[in-house]
């Protein structure tokens, strides 16, 4: 479970890197996420993200933290499953309001999804092998 933690990490990595590098992919991104559907399938990756989290917690290098990080995703996938049930307007006007901001804010939004990556990838790397 911790190994695929640490993929999980690395793909939120890239997303976070191309948020900073290309922020017009984020934007992109937002603008056909704005469905019951589309929010359900975020909300499904999400909580099964936060399970992987909570379950590889124990064997990672910092797992009090992963193990709150975890539940705080559990959570919002549980969160985002409801907007999409009950609110996708509300969550059509979020999502428009963070893109009129600029790619400014874009990018600083890359960058704490890098930063998110980066340690979950650090405290679930796998351990090496000696020879």
């Amino acid at each position: 479970m911790k190994n695929l933690a640490f993929v999980v990490g690395l793909c939120i990595v890239t997303v976070g890197g191309v948020g900073i590098i290309a922020p017009s992919g984020l934007v992109w991104i937002a603008q056909h996420s704005v469905t019951s559907g589309v929010f359900y399938l975020i909300a499904t990756i999400r909580v099964a993200f936060g399970l992987v989290l909570i379950s590889a917690a124990s064997a990672s290098r910092a797992p009090k933290a992963v193990c709150v990080l975890g539940y705080v995703i559990l959570i919002a996938g549980i969160t985002t499953a409801l907007t999409g049930l009950l609110a996708i307007g509300r969550a059509r006007d979020i999502i428009d309001w963070w893109l009129q901001q600029g790619l400014g804010v874009v990018r600083l939004t890359g960058v704490l999804v890098l930063a998110l990556g980066g340690f979950v990838a650090y405290a679930c790397v796998p351990a090496r092998r000696v020879a």
